[in-house]
């Protein structure tokens, strides 16, 4: 079984939080390797959490159309019988 998306979200924003915490321990003990590891993996939550945002916008409007839809098939019946 998949993840679900608040799952997802949550990695997205613990992966953020590690890579904030590498960035800035880096930046602190001059380890620059570490703080480009943590701008990358900071970078890469973003990323991931953008993806979700918009998976998440897709498959509220796809949700709404299917709504629209259905009322509309209902409506039609609805005339369709009563005539």
């Amino acid at each position: 079984m998949g993840e679900s998306t608040a799952e997802t979200g949550a990695r997205g924003v613990i992966e953020g939080l590690k890579g904030w915490t590498k960035r800035v321990f880096g930046q602190l003990s001059g380890r620059r390797g570490l703080e480009r590891e943590g701008r990358e993996q900071e970078s890469k939550a973003d990323a991931e959490r953008t993806a979700l945002r918009h998976e998440t916008e897709a498959a509220r409007a796809k949700a709404e159309a299917e709504t629209r839809e259905a009322r509309q098939r209902a409506a039609e019946w609805t005339k369709e019988s009563g005539s």
